[in-house]
């Protein structure tokens, strides 16, 4: 025999270095599954799930939501948006914006329940945000189901999902964010963390108390500064992003803030009147400049807060309070203390995230912890708002909670995952997942009762209010109001009424007489608000008027025309 050919000897041959990974190939994709038809199958899992999320979310929101006005701020943000106008401090420019969208929308029975729509159909984007975080995390459905359905039901982000509120809307950018960042830790691309900064720039642009929650986003580049690159450029486009926001809000102040338009006309009013100080529109350009930058970051507010020791304690109990779910149980179980001070005992009403829902966070920190960058994050979101919540000590801070709630339902998403190793993968973990799914269906429960707003009585002061906007108030009327029911007021003549010419001043009783005397003086019929006549029986009463002494109410009571009495006007007059 002769000698072999070297090229058809084993390694050396050439046909065999090219022929045997293709028939390995083959071998392949004969013996095992199409992945790329796996994931197509686990993409349309996915999106499934999602229409199922927005069905319930957006079904229960729908049938809780608010019918009509609110009070105070949620009647403002209702009065402002169609008209554009400018919010109280910080201006809330970009929510404005978006309820002027909403309130053209030709659907429902008035603007005030297309906005108060504005609101839950954000409530459903936040939720289906860190759905698909948790989804994409965790590579599992349920255990996003779980995240997204504790935050959901939760009663402080159920509550501002049903009415015109700022929580829910920079809250909803700020899951959005957190969903961006995902997708950018996974990626490595520019694009998700351009996007990453403008997001958040809207979340504290619109609320600028909420740059605590900035460390979790630095707690998470920890964990993964060597799989993400954040080069020079990339942070000065980022930043640039970020502070977009905030010049959009302090260039719309800017150029809205006109007492010459009839949505400020009331603000100019009452600062010329009352606070006897120069008007926006009167200052030079580069004061105009400084007090709009003051006023949409919020500085104005700085002197009302009210940190105390002594209310610290107070604070932890409610927090505590609102986190072990037994407000679910009514006032049942509501702490105690401070008694004196009724303002303090505000505690809204039902659970969040539940005591069984602070464990799956716990247990999400466990079993997370190989991948401490996320756990950080969840952790360092909620530690960042809570230190936030006991620093800014209102009657309402409770409401401050979101971000805070978002970190906890976070964790426990990560909680129901469980752990990834191979063994788990079992129908063991399906079943605990499962069982988890206890936890918001518990809080779907417990609070339904308290946040749902589609009441009998809500209905009664709907149509209350579609009364008062008929109201034959003469022409070049005032009504002197307190702020909350005076928003009300607003939005009753100005949007629903079309009355322009109806001005509504908003001021403390001790500023009553002198703006009476104002107005009398330049012929101007001037009202007070009171509790109409019929709503004083049966101690109900439907829409609360301004407190009036009684004095002063009964000569007023006596020279107003009948059927502006019968709905709780009084006609005034200077002594």
């Amino acid at each position: 025999m002769g000698r072999p050919i070297p090229w058809t000897l084993g390694h050396w041959n050439p046909w065999a270095l090219w022929l045997r990974p293709k028939a390995a190939l083959w071998k392949n994709m004969v013996s095992q599954p199409n992945m790329n038809e796996i994931a197509g199958k686990g993409r349309w899992a996915t999106r499934i799930v999602a229409g199922l999320l927005i069905l319930l979310l957006g079904g229960v929101y729908l049938a809780t939501l608010h019918p009509g006005v609110g009070r105070g701020d949620s009647a403002e943000l209702q009065y402002v948006g169609p008209l554009l106008g400018v919010c109280h401090a910080p201006g809330y420019a970009v929510e404005v914006t978006f309820a002027k969208l909403f309130s053209l929308l030709p659907v429902g029975s008035s603007v005030a329940w297309r906005i108060n729509l504005m609101m839950a159909v954000f409530g459903v984007i936040g939720c289906l945000a860190l759905y698909g975080s948790v989804r994409r995390i965790t590579r599992q459905i349920l255990p996003a189901v779980v995240a997204a359905t504790i935050l959901g039901f939760s009663s402080i982000y159920w509550s501002h999902s049903l009415l015109a509120e700022v929580y829910v809307f920079y809250g909803t950018f700020l899951l959005l964010g957190v969903y961006t960042t995902v997708r950018f830790v996974e990626s490595n691309k520019a694009a998700w963390l351009y996007l990453t900064a403008l997001l958040l720039g809207v979340c504290i642009g619109d609320r600028i108390a909420e740059v605590f929650i900035l460390p979790a986003f630095a707690a998470l580049w920890l964990g993964y500064r060597k799989q993400v690159r954040l080069s020079v450029v990339r942070l000065v486009v980022s930043l640039a992003l970020f502070v977009l926001p905030f010049a959009y809000s302090v260039g719309f102040f800017m150029l809205r803030c006109d007492p010459a338009r009839p949505d400020a006309r009331d603000d100019a009013e009452r600062s010329r009147v009352i606070e006897r100080r120069p008007l926006f529109i009167e200052l030079s350009g580069p004061e105009r400049l400084e007090y709009a930058v003051r006023h949409c970051s919020g500085l104005m507010w700085a002197k009302h807060v009210q940190y105390s020791a002594e209310r610290l304690r107070w604070d932890i109990d409610k927090y505590v309070w609102l986190l072990s779910g037994r407000g679910g149980f009514g006032d049942r179980f509501k702490p105690r203390g401070l008694e004196s001070e009724a303002k303090y005992q505000q505690q809204g009403s039902g659970g969040s995230v539940g005591a069984l829902g602070v464990l799956l966070a716990v247990l999400g920190v466990w079993f997370c912890r190989r991948r401490w960058g996320w756990v950080l994050f969840g952790l360092v979101m909620f530690t960042g708002n809570t230190a936030f919540y006991l620093w800014h000590q209102p009657p309402n801070n409770l409401d401050f909670t979101i971000p805070g709630i978002v970190g906890l339902a976070f964790l426990a998403g990560l909680g129901t995952a469980g752990c990834n190793r191979q063994a788990s993968r079992s129908r063991w973990r399906t079943v605990y997942q499962v069982v988890c799914l206890a936890v918001p269906l518990f809080l779907l429960i417990s609070n339904y009762r308290f946040m749902n707003r589609r009441t009998v009585e809500e209905d009664r002061r709907v149509a209350y209010c579609a009364r008062l906007a008929d109201a034959p108030l003469p022409p070049e009327s005032v009504i002197i109001s307190q702020r909350n029911s005076g928003m009300v007021y607003r939005y009753l003549f100005h949007i629903e009424a079309g009355r322009r010419d109806v001005s509504v001043v908003n001021a403390d009783p001790g500023e009553w007489p002198r703006l009476i005397k104002h107005f009398n003086r330049q012929g101007r019929p001037t009202y007070l608000r009171t509790t109409p006549n019929n709503q004083w029986q049966r101690g109900r009463v439907i829409m609360p008027g301004d407190v009036i002494r009684e004095d002063v109410r009964m000569p007023c009571r006596r020279r107003t025309p009948k059927p502006l009495a019968r709905l709780g006007f009084l006609l005034t007059a200077s002594k």
